[in-house]
């Protein structure tokens, strides 16, 4: 019997940002960082008759990368949504079956369509079989609602455990999805149907990655890492005795639950990102129960007590800003210390609550998706003009370079906006390069 040929799965991850960010710096990270989850899910859940590549932030393009009739399923991000759809241009050009997915075309699913044959809406996990049945017939239907999966984690688990370990810890472990907050600007907002991977589970990938890693860092990409308090303490206990070191997003409550705090410094972590978007906690529904940035600031020596390094993430733009807020702001971050600071421009991102208030109000100015990356002002501030706040904006981030010790980033970027605006014609040029 004639054994049947694999038919072929391209699953991509496209690149973000201008010449130098998506060209040079990117290249670097990929050292580092792996493709998202969301594509190691699809190839764990798609038969073994399907012959997988997965692109991340992939450079150039060869000939070969586009093999017709393909299925090619494509994840986007708004900030690098204009990349996905040159990508999948190409490939409906080449002839092959354009699927995809993510925050982005979730929203808007109808502007994607033009550019693919269909759009997974949602999260892909309940549908994935679906898709892949009715490309085998060849009749994809243009779009797919995902509904959230409890096992989410467990259905992917024997295909993770398959990854050497250095891939392992470059993709990152998800313990949980969804947040316990519902930040208007956040495109996670919304997703409150919390779930938790099972502990023993998590347990073994970290041990699969240390398996091969002497002393690894591992990171945990949960959009809050402390989202439940009891699951994210029983967490830390069970990697107290796994002697590795860790990174993860939390929110700043941590601070305040001394156990989980300890066992967190126990466990190995080394860094957490924290949300603080503003310094005024008592103006966001997630920090109202702290009043003013003196509360922040006895939170962050508690971390920093227990040797624990602060990436802060701060926003300018909010309705309530001033110019002597942000005058405040630098203050609070020569105050505060952190070990690196990422700062970016309040943008209402397609599907968030923020977009369709300020959609509503008509004070968005540019739906030039290249442009929602933070560092552009798109929509109309209330208390001074988009030139005055991207001119703070710029400021501020000048002299945040001097207040934390991690400024490399920073100074990449700035370095890219700057030849990006020199020579803007190499954008398309580049990216036209096929080998």
């Amino acid at each position: 019997m004639t054994e049947q040929p694999k038919k072929d799965l391209i699953l991509i991850n496209p690149k973000c940002g201008g010449i130098i960010v998506r060209n040079i710096t990117l290249p670097f990270l990929k050292l580092f960082f792996g493709p998202p989850m969301s594509l190691l899910t699809l190839a764990a859940l798609t038969p073994k008759d399907y012959n997988i590549r997965i692109f991340n932030l992939k450079t150039f393009w060869r000939k070969e990368d586009f093999p017709q009739g393909a299925l090619v399923g494509i994840t986007s991000y708004t900030k690098n949504v204009k990349q996905a759809y040159r990508i999948a241009d190409r490939y409906k050009k080449a002839g092959c079956h354009v699927v995809m997915g993510g925050p982005h075309v979730s929203a808007l699913p109808e502007e994607a369509l033009a550019h693919c044959h269909s759009v997974v809406i949602g999260e892909a996990e309940s549908v994935w079989p679906n898709v892949l049945e009715d490309h085998k017939k060849g009749k994809l239907n243009e779009t797919y609602s995902g509904t959230p999966v409890a096992d989410w984690h467990t259905r992917a688990f024997d295909y993770l455990l398959r990854l050497t370990p250095r891939q392992l810890q470059h993709a990152g472990i998800y313990a949980s999805r969804g947040c316990k907050y519902n930040c208007d600007y956040c495109v996670v907002a919304g997703r409150k149907d919390l779930r938790f991977a099972p502990c023993n589970e998590v347990i073994q990938l970290v041990e699969r990655i240390k398996s091969g890693i002497r002393k690894p860092v591992v990171l945990f990409n949960d959009d809050n890492i402390f989202t439940s308090p009891g699951y994210a303490k029983e967490l830390f206990r069970r990697l107290v005795p796994l002697d590795i070191r860790w990174h993860a997003l939390s929110s700043i409550d941590i601070a305040l639950d001394e156990e989980a705090l300890e066992l967190a410094r126990k466990s190995g972590c080394i860094s957490l990102q924290i949300g603080f978007e503003s310094i005024h906690p008592n103006r966001l529904l997630k920090a109202g129960y702290l009043s003013s940035s003196a509360d922040y600031l006895r939170l962050i020596r508690k971390i920093r007590k227990k040797k624990i390094r602060i990436i802060g993430c701060f926003m300018m733009g909010f309705d309530y800003d001033t110019p002597l807020d942000y005058l405040r702001l630098l203050v609070f971050l020569a105050q505060a210390r952190l070990f690196h600071i990422l700062l970016g421009i309040l943008t209402p991102f397609p599907g968030t609550a923020l977009y369709f208030k300020l959609l509503k109000e008509k004070r968005i100015t540019s739906f030039d998706w290249g442009q929602y990356e933070v560092f552009h002002v798109v929509f109309k501030p209330k208390n001074m003009s988009a030139f005055a706040l991207r001119s703070w904006f710029m400021f501020v981030r000048i002299i945040s370079l001097f207040l934390a010790p991690l400024t490399l980033p920073f100074a990449l970027i700035a370095l890219y906006e700057v030849v990006t605006k020199l020579i803007p014609f190499a954008e398309e040029w580049f990216y036209q390069i096929t080998f």
